[in-house]
Formats: structure tokens, C-alpha cells, sequence
């Protein structure tokens, strides 16, 4: 069974990445039983070829990836998807045509307008057998847009009547600034510009997830797919913070 398959049977469990680069971390991840690793582009410090190998070792232990590219672009959406990653999400979309143009570039033909090419996103398969790697590329590639502006709230139905958007993912973070009260995520006005995305997903039958605090996550539980809250690099923080306090624990 796909990961997109998946989706609505389950619910998914992912961290965030931002600064670690060793494939080896998905053996870890697979052994903490992660269903995904989700690297961050956007603002993470992963060059195209660090990709390639982070995703090819999370593919060959059986932890898919996805990846927050940097902007709507056709470059940046084909070449992650190349890299061989299961899902691809761009921040800040806002309205319907930005949402065609996430399925235009992430989606083969007849669907979307993706060039082919055979690579990571193949297993590095002999070539051709196009039409069948890319209906089965179309099947398991998930196409998410990142909800973070009271513009994209606004326009949520309209985005999610997309076809081939397959889920949504709220930034609390962006989307509190958008709303004029940064850094306040449970403030009424952004609970309700998160409620009506989720209702609109539950609606439309999309996935819906946050990458957020653990408290706002947890509000969703009962709607929520993808359950994002750490990031590596406050699981590196919190793991040094709590080596000092056991050294400390000691001499008490």
C-alpha cells in the first residue's frame, strides 16, 4: 500500500528536517516507526544531490519522503520529484491558479504536465515503460498546498476543487503573521482560519495536516493525516539539553 493510499486509512506520523544530512538518519527514523521524513527546501540547507541520497536510502528502508520546495516553480517541483520523492508541498498557495500550476508540474500527462524522466523516482529502472511508470507515478505522488495566508484561507474551496491536489498542510507560524497576530497561534481568529480548512478537507475529501506545536496538533486529532510537530533541530536541542541535566542529576 501507497502512502497516498494510506492517507485516510491512518494516521501518519512525520518530523520536519532541516539541517541533517546523513541518509543513515532514515534507518533510525525506520526504526522509531516514522512514516515519512518531510525535508525542508524552503528553508532547510539540502542541496539537490544531498537529496538524492536521502531520499533513495528513506525509499530502499521503506520511509518515503517528502519535500517543502522553496517557491512555485516548475524547477524546483520536477527535480524533488525526480530526486524520488513521494510527495511535494509549495508554501503559501492562494488561490486556484497556483494550485493547477502545483499539479501541472507535479503530475505526468494526461493529469499534469510533468516531463518525464526516468532516475530515482524509477528505482533507476531500465528506460522506457513510460506510460505505466507514469500512471503509477500519478497514483503515488501526493501533491500538497501549503495553507499559511488569510488569502489561501479565503480561498481554500477553490484550491482544494483542484484535481490532483491531494492534501493541504496549515503553517501556523506564516499564517499567524498574515493574520496580524504573529506568534499567537491560538488565538480565536486562527483557530477559525484552521477550522475552515480542515472543514474544507473534510469536505472535499483531502488530506489535512499542521506542522505545528503538539497542543494545536492536538486539537485536530480526530481530522488530522499527517501529524508533523518535530523538527530536527529541536530534537537535537532537546537531546543536549537533556544530556546536561542527567550529567547535573548526578552531583544533586
Amino acid at each position: 500500500m501507497t502512502l497516498k493510499e494510506r492517507i485516510f486509512k491512518e494516521k501518519l506520523y512525520g518530523v520536519f528536517m532541516k539541517i541533517i544530512d546523513n541518509p543513515a538518519i532514515n534507518i533510525l527514523a525506520k526504526e522509531a516507526k516514522l512514516d515519512f521524513m518531510f525535508y525542508d527546501c524552503e528553508h532547510g540547507m539540502y542541496t539537490y544531490e544531498k537529496l538524492h541520497s536521502l531520499i533513495l536510502m528513506g525509499n530502499s528502508v521503506g520511509v518515503p519522503a517528502f519535500v517543502r520546495v522553496p517557491q512555485l516553480s516548475k524547477g524546483d517541483i520536477s527535480k524533488s520529484l525526480d530526486c524520488g520523492a513521494t510527495g511535494v508541498m509549495v508554501p503559501m498557495i492562494e488561490d486556484r491558479k497556483q494550485a493547477e500550476l502545483l499539479v501541472q508540474w507535479s503530475k505526468y500527462p494526461p493529469v499534469g504536465k510533468r516531463g518525464y524522466s526516468g532516475g530515482a523516482n524509477t528505482d533507476y529502472k531500465p528506460s522506457g515503460n513510460h506510460k505505466n511508470n507514469m500512471a503509477e507515478l500519478n497514483k503515488s505522488v501526493i501533491s500538497i498546498a501549503q495553507i499559511e495566508t488569510e488569502l489561501g484561507v479565503q480561498n481554500i474551496e477553490e484550491i482544494l476543487t483542484v484535481e490532483g491536489v491531494d492534501a493541504v498542510i496549515v503553517g501556523p507560524a506564516d499564517l499567524a503573521i498574515s493574520l496580524g497576530i504573529p506568534g499567537d497561534y491560538f488565538n480565536e481568529i486562527e483557530i477559525q482560519a484552521i477550522d475552515k480548512v480542515a472543514c474544507a478537507c473534510e469536505k472535499y475529501k483531502k488530506g489535512f495536516g499542521i506542522i505545528g506545536k503538539l497542543e494545536l496538533i492536538e486539537r485536530y486529532k480526530n481530522q488530522i493525516n499527517f501529524l508533523i510537530s518535530k523538527i530536527d533541530v529541536d530534537i537535537i536541542r532537546e537531546g543536549f539539553a537533556k544530556s546536561v541535566e542527567d550529567f547535573d542529576n548526578l552531583y544533586i
